[in-house]
């Protein structure tokens, strides 16, 4: 059976059309001048296990940190703690933490931690 040109532009536009129906949208959360690192402390726990597979977004990239300063340039994947496009089967999240994710899905991954606060403190500031 001879296929025309018709027929073969009908079927590659219909596969075309069918492999983009699966790509997902992007949500930019932040936009900052700031250096990437400024966004929370780096946590070495949270980056080896983001390294093995153990603590990640749930949708890689789905949403982003935008940071687009002179220094510190990069676009950083965003969770949150209690849950939110967080895989983490460890449960090793705090609820009232967001987490940023440089390198997600490699062995290079690491994670800055947002909305930490040292033991004894609320809200950053020191209890008297």
């Amino acid at each position: 059976m001879a296929w025309s040109c018709k027929s073969l532009l009908f079927v590659l536009a219909a596969c075309l059309s069918g492999a983009s129906s699966g790509a997902s949208a992007t949500e930019t959360v932040v936009n900052s001048q700031r250096p990437y690192w400024k966004v929370g402390d780096s946590d070495k726990s949270l980056s080896t296990a983001c390294a093995i597979g153990n603590f990640n977004e749930r949708e890689p990239g789905r949403y982003n940190a935008r940071f687009f300063g002179k220094q510190g340039g990069m676009v950083l994947g965003i969770a949150k703690g209690t849950g939110f496009n967080l895989y983490d089967p460890n449960h090793m999240a705090k609820r009232t933490e967001d987490y940023f994710f440089r390198y997600s899905g490699s062995t290079a991954c690491q994670v800055f931690v947002g909305g930490r606060h040292l033991a004894g403190t609320q809200s950053g500031v020191p209890k008297p």
